[in-house]
């Protein structure tokens, strides 16, 4: 595979993890484990989606490091 195949490929996870996230925010909301979800569980999506702790890498990152390469 080449850097824009890897790329393309990363830019498809990066859609299933949103909609993954959103499937799950969505089944949480409301429910008793909501707020230790908030807290704990659904930091996963947001490093992987970059809005986690901003000096973690995310799946962007890895993009902007095969865009490097």
């Amino acid at each position: 595979m080449d850097k824009q195949e890897f790329i393309d490929e990363i830019e498809k996870a990066i859609e299933i993890v949103e909609e993954a996230k959103h499937i799950v925010d969505s089944a949480v909301e409301g429910t008793r484990i909501q707020a230790n979800y908030e807290a704990y569980g659904g930091y996963g999506f947001d490093q992987l989606l970059g809005s986690g702790n901003p000096y973690d890498s995310s799946l962007y990152s890895l993009i902007d490091k095969y865009k490097e390469e």
